[in-house]
């Protein structure tokens, strides 16, 4: 009987040394992966402001490329990541220091995004050009307009504690959650889409647009992984 008893405690034991190194290999991947996530996010920032910078910010469409890059690809993809618990610079925050610092970066981001737009409607305006006649122009309206609800969602969201006799908090922040997951997926699309523009083309050379490409969608899908489990913690939670 004592065998068999240390038996089990040893096949105990290996079975959590075994948990904990799978644990340390899981936290490790997800450290490299954050790492060249923030770096992808960096290289195409700069790169394109470079290229703005050859291009001049004297045109208004300058500013469009520019701010619209700096909202959605910097901004709105940092504010997306801080909440995850892997993310590296803000492990020591607290949830409500995250949520502050989240609200302060997206609100800059999107300020951007609409700023951006909204210097190339008045630029077609001014120069008596079509509005809206491309796939990229489209898919950047239609995030637009998810934009202004994933605000509004997300004040509710901000507030649901106060607003939770009225609306439980889970649908508030799972509300949020989608229409953000959406505005800043095609957001990320309208950007690989204007890697097709004459600024791009005229400025740098086809293997420097591939990068920028292979890296615009790679920060897409990285950056949704902690949104897209949340959102499915939360469905599960829906479900019971």
């Amino acid at each position: 009987m004592k065998s068999a008893h240390t038996s089990d405690q040893n096949s105990t034991v290996t079975m959590d040394r075994k948990s904990v190194t799978e644990n340390e290999w899981f936290f490790m991947l997800d450290g490299i992966f954050n790492t060249i996530n923030h770096t992808m996010i960096g290289v195409v920032c700069i790169y394109t402001s470079w290229l703005c910078w050859i291009n001049g910010f004297e045109n208004l469409y300058t500013w469009h490329v520019f701010l619209t890059l700096i909202g959605y690809h910097l901004l709105m993809a940092e504010g997306i990541v801080l909440l995850y618990s892997g993310n590296g610079w803000t492990q020591k925050l607290t949830h409500s220091h995250k949520r502050t610092v989240h609200w302060l970066i997206e609100v800059v981001g999107c300020t951007c995004c609409v700023v951006g737009i909204a210097l190339e409607i008045y630029f077609r305006q001014s120069t008596n050009r079509r509005h809206f006649s491309s796939t990229h122009s489209i898919v950047g309206l239609i995030s637009l307009v998810f934009l202004a609800l994933t605000l509004v969602n997300g004040l509710m969201a901000l507030f649901a504690a106060d607003l939770r006799k009225r609306i439980r908090p889970i649908y508030s922040k799972l509300s949020h959650y989608l229409t953000g997951t959406v505005c800043y997926v095609l957001g990320m699309v309208a950007i690989v889409l204007a890697y097709e523009k004459k600024i791009y083309h005229q400025n740098t050379i086809t293997k420097g647009i591939t990068m920028m490409t292979v890296f615009t969608i790679a920060v897409t899908v990285l950056s949704m992984v902690g949104v897209v489990k949340t959102m499915y913690n939360q469905f599960k939670t829906l479900a019971k």
